[in-house]
């Protein structure tokens, strides 16, 4: 794989931009997304000129505050959420991660975006940056994502130097890192662009990462449900050769243990604030035989266990992170202290013994019950955690601390669990939208026990956005077919009443009232309807009328009219039939005259406005064309032809009266026909 392609090397970390050192940024790697630091913005060339504005608003929600980070494929700027801003929100911003305008020609940079935000999304962790949204709007790709308030990791190390971060301070921040991949392993996806630039540490001291776009499936839980997609990543983004293993360098498929090798490098700067290998990449610090030393404040167990991630040949490095973290310190200090409480009341017991017997029976109770005590403890600390919540609520009321000892103890471990059951309702692909009703009930629940979380705040706050989001999607498909006139099902599954039932699903109480458009637009498909007496039409439009336009005195009593006329053809539709098939039929005269009321008011209107002879001749053998449907005694028809004779006998009495005498006698015999048609009839 030409290496050109997958990132360009960043130079000497020993420049420095203003006040603040930095790194330059890596081209292929995506932004240093979602903080606010006090370094300097990068500048922007004519070429990558920010596509929006302070003050902009982005689909009618989202206003762009400031441009907080810029790389080579996309800008991210912080944003007010009006939606949550309106709803008195203390934190209502968001980071939008926008498509440079250069790349929106180039499909598969648009697909990268999409997939790093369905891959994200997946990936529920209190130690992985959340994507809430994306769309487009005016051209404009973006996400919308947790906007956070920190540094990255690579300023991080900067400000280290030259010692590095203790082995403590370190671990502080290595621990969430590992906790994130590996809930993320487990979840199948290897994130193999690790870095120090794609971890963001909070002012509250908590790890996020980021840019999962080029993370990888690892088939661990396969999703049957999803699109194949060609694997985009190599087109325009790839790995960082600083931090990427001999494998991933050679073009082999990503696996945990290319992720293991980036977090020990990562690790290793943390620890040392220098790179293990020189900012070589891997496979050249291989052919140099390159060796990183051993950082001056571990121990030589730590050292080993660092040094296992760094190993080159991925058969020879650690296989898991849990593994990892496992070696690097081993955590014994329960079991002894419980020992050691034991022990030191076998001790008082054995001493008591030898002055005095009652005492040995005391002290044997008092060891019995420490004994009791501790096996209870660890009982409770080895209960399986769907049990816990019950244990805790049905201990005795003189162990409230223990209840809520324990409640908090585990507490991490039952918010994710929680969280695993909101991602489980969400991604049901049995149902068209997430039961947001079973979201809130998990939520309560939760709040129930925990009830200053602020996790718990941030993830209700993330769901009723994506409830809301849900709901503003549904109602924009809907308005769009109505305004559109578009009453049938469409060939990519829109319809009518089935977009409605999903609103009245997502929002129990929900009331969809239509815009003015489409409003006009049905009354106008309505009326072209009645027109041309489309029975199909008109009772396919009464069905969707019937759905959305009952709101409207103007529109109910169109659909009232629609249902009249509906029977009307109907009936005459019946007496059609039976002609053609040579049955005597009474001709249906009170429907007739419903169905061609409008007509003949047409007719009517147009003999009002004849000025000429040949004008009334033309409505004269529209008249007639009509007739041929009708019986001759048709009232409506009788009424026109009685109407148009009179209409004769006045242009002939005009020209009579200007001397035109052959004029006048042609126009008399035109009414003088039209009357003996009319004789016949009767």
């Amino acid at each position: 794989m030409d290496r050109s392609n997958k990132s360009n090397e960043k130079q000497d970390v020993n420049e420095t931009t203003s006040s603040n050192l930095t790194t330059p940024h890596d081209p292929s790697s995506d932004d240093k997304t979602l903080i606010q630091t006090a370094s300097p913005q990068p500048a922007h060339t004519a070429s990558s000129k920010p596509a929006l504005t302070e003050g902009q608003v982005i689909n009618g929600r989202y206003k762009i505050e400031t441009l907080i980070g810029h790389g080579g494929m996309c800008d991210v700027y912080r944003a007010t959420d009006l939606l949550l801003h309106r709803a008195g929100v203390n934190t209502p911003y968001v980071a939008l991660k926008v498509l440079q305008q250069q790349h929106l020609a180039q499909q598969e940079t648009a697909n990268v975006l999409i997939r790093e935000a369905q891959k994200t999304q997946k990936l529920s962790h209190p130690n992985i940056i959340r994507v809430y949204d994306f769309g487009v709007e005016k051209q404009a790709h973006y996400l919308v994502m947790e906007y956070i308030d920190g540094e990255t990791l690579e300023e991080v190390i900067l400000r280290s130097r030259p010692r590095g971060l203790s082995f403590q301070k370190a671990m502080s921040i290595l621990e969430q890192v590992i906790s994130a991949l590996t809930y993320a392993h487990q979840q199948g996806v290897v994130h193999a662009d690790l870095k120090p630039s794609n971890i963001m540490l909070t002012r509250e001291g908590v790890i996020k990462i980021f840019d999962f776009g080029v993370s990888r499936g690892l088939k661990l839980n396969i999703d049957h449900y999803a699109t194949d997609v060609q694997d985009e990543t190599n087109i325009i983004s790839g790995y960082t050769p600083t931090y990427a293993s001999p494998a991933l360098l050679q073009g082999e498929k990503p696996e945990i243990k290319d992720d293991i090798f980036a977090f020990s490098c990562m690790a290793y700067e943390l620890l040392t604030s220098q790179h293990p290998f020189q900012r070589k990449p891997a496979d050249e610090a291989e052919k140099a035989k390159l060796t990183a030393s051993k950082p001056k404040h571990i121990n030589g167990q730590q050292w080993r266990t660092l040094r296992a991630g760094l190993h080159f040949q991925a058969n020879k490095r650690i296989a898991s992170l849990p593994e990892f973290q496992q070696r690097l310190h081993k955590r014994r200090w329960p079991a002894f202290v419980s020992t050691a409480a034991v022990c030191a009341l076998a001790g008082a017991m054995g001493y008591g013994y030898w002055f005095h017997t009652q005492q040995v029976i005391d002290f044997t109770a008092q060891i019995q019950t420490l004994e009791q005590e501790i096996r209870d403890d660890k009982a409770l600390a080895r209960l399986p955690l769907d049990n816990v919540v019950d244990t805790a609520f049905g201990l005795p009321a003189d162990k409230v601390l223990i209840k809520e000892g324990l409640l908090r103890q585990r507490q991490a471990q039952l918010i994710a669990q929680y969280e695993e059951q909101v991602n489980a309702i969400l991604n049901n692909r049995e149902e068209r939208y997430p039961d947001y009703y079973a979201i809130e009930e998990e939520l309560t629940a939760a709040k129930a026990l925990y009830p200053d979380s602020q996790q718990l705040t941030f993830l209700s706050e993330s769901i009723n956005h994506s409830w809301q989001s849900t709901i503003e999607m549904v109602e924009d498909r809907l308005h769009a077919l109505l305004e559109k006139g578009k009453y049938y099902p469409q060939e990519n599954g829109d319809d009518i009443p089935l977009l409605l039932s999903d609103l009245k699903s997502v929002r129990k109480n929900y009331v969809f009232v239509p815009t003015p458009k489409a409003e006009e637009t049905f009354t106008q498909s309505f009326n072209t309807a009645i027109d041309q007496l489309d029975l199909a039409q008109i009772q396919h439009l009464l069905k969707v009328g019937g759905h959305v336009f009952t709101h409207s005195e103007h529109h109910k009593q169109l659909l009232d009219k629609g249902e009249t006329l509906k029977s009307s053809i109907k009936a005459m539709e019946d007496y059609d039939e039976q002609r053609k098939a040579g049955k005597q039929a009474e001709f249906p005269y009170k429907a007739a005259e419903l169905i061609y009321e409008s007509k003949f008011q047409t007719f009517n209107e147009t003999l009002q406005k004849l000025t000429t002879v040949p004008q009334l001749d033309s409505l004269s053998n529209s008249v007639q064309d009509m007739a041929s449907d009708i019986p001759a005694d048709f009232s409506l028809l009788t009424q026109i032809r009685l109407a148009m004779v009179t209409k004769y006998l006045d242009f002939a009495d005009t020209f009579q009266s200007k001397g035109h005498r052959r004029s006048a006698a042609r126009v008399k015999k035109k009414a003088n026909d039209l009357l003996a048609k009319m004789n016949d009839a009767s």
